[in-house]
């Protein structure tokens, strides 16, 4: 393991993740950010270090990525994306990033398994990806981690399955206001319904943590099924976005479900929901056994834990020689490790 060599990274898209990420980035040593890019003209032309909430390092956020300054630049370049969740709109960013040498890890939540959806682009993303000899990824908490690639990981220590359930329970009260929008907070239950049967409400990428699951255990996927329905307030009560009115949506409860052609079931089911009881549970229901659970009351934050994944990653493939359009079944196992590129064990 070689130690000390720093990764080369880009912050590209500066909202409530992006700057978080920022943050990790700049009280990390393995890391070395070269430049930020994002389209809101309140922060185009301030310090990162403004933007984070620290003394300022002398790097300018800029509108595009052509101002980026990358003179006298070693070594690979990783662009840390987060502007939006479905492919087909930020395909051109990634081309541009490809072509600008940047290996990408994403929070776009399509691209944690984009082949279904986005056969086409998840096509030319790869072919451009494994011409530039560079990696493109995407990750998070959820979808990324704990809602797939920790359930496939569960299985190493399994022999034979009859289902896979895996459940997330989010107090959204303490989370972002983008995120408490894209649940439907404040709204009246049909306005969330007309929404929903549109695909236009709700946690976007629940079908590509199923899909990635079915992939990641080389199984085949029959009968997938997709539903999302409000929660209700049961009282008044308020949070960043506003007040919620008794009767008005405070959230959504989503199931994502298949059956295999190996005859057993897989299903996901997350509530997104204020003032509930976070936990996040998978569970693995065995042949001959009892069942494996991994429970984590509480649950996993996930603003904060999806900038770490992020930086983690990034950190992962710079360190493979993995290319092309990958999943997080694909790269080495992601962790939280302070290395450069990995060649060699040596003592």
């Amino acid at each position: 393991m070689e130690l000390g060599k720093q990764t080369n990274v880009l912050l590209y898209g500066l909202g409530p993740i992006g700057i978080q990420i920022l943050k990790n980035c700049l009280e990390t040593n393995s890391v070395n950010v070269i430049g930020a890019v994002d389209i809101d003209p309140n922060k185009v032309g301030v310090d990162i270090g403004v933007l984070a909430g620290k003394d300022p390092v002398g790097i300018l956020v800029v509108s595009n990525l052509e101002e980026v300054n990358q003179a006298q630049l070693e070594g690979e370049k990783v662009a840390l994306h987060a502007t939006g969740s479905n492919v087909a709109v930020v395909e051109p960013q990634f081309e541009a990033l490809l072509n600008q040498g940047y290996s990408v890890v994403s929070t776009c939540e399509q691209l944690s398994y984009p082949w279904y959806r986005h056969p086409q682009a998840s096509k030319r993303i790869d072919q451009l990806a494994r011409e530039k000899k560079l990696t493109v990824v995407g990750t998070g908490i959820n979808p990324g981690f704990v809602m797939d690639s920790l359930a496939v990981f569960a299985t190493t220590v399994t022999h034979s399955i009859r289902g896979i359930y895996v459940s997330r329970k989010v107090d959204v009260s303490k989370r972002r206001i983008p995120l408490q929008q894209k649940v439907g907070i404040g709204m009246t239950p049909e306005e969330f319904l007309a929404l929903a049967v549109e695909d236009k409400i709700g946690h976007v990428g629940l079908e590509e943590s199923l899909r990635l699951i079915g992939y990641g255990l080389n199984l085949t996927l029959n009968e997938v099924r997709n539903s999302t329905v409000p929660t209700i307030a049961s009282t008044d009560t308020e949070v960043a976005l506003g007040p919620i009115n008794k009767g008005a949506v405070n959230g959504m409860h989503q199931i994502s479900s298949a059956l295999t052609s190996e005859g057993f079931p897989i299903e996901l089911d997350l509530i997104m929901s204020v003032d509930i009881q976070q936990e996040d549970r998978v569970r693995i229901a065995l042949k001959g056994q009892d069942d494996l659970q991994i429970v984590i009351p509480g649950g996993i934050f996930g603003d904060t834990a999806t900038a770490n994944v992020m930086l983690n990653t990034a950190k992962t493939i710079s360190s493979s020689q993995n290319m092309g359009l990958l999943t997080m079944v694909d790269i080495p196992l992601v962790r939280n490790a302070n290395y450069g590129v990995i060649s060699s064990v040596t003592s």
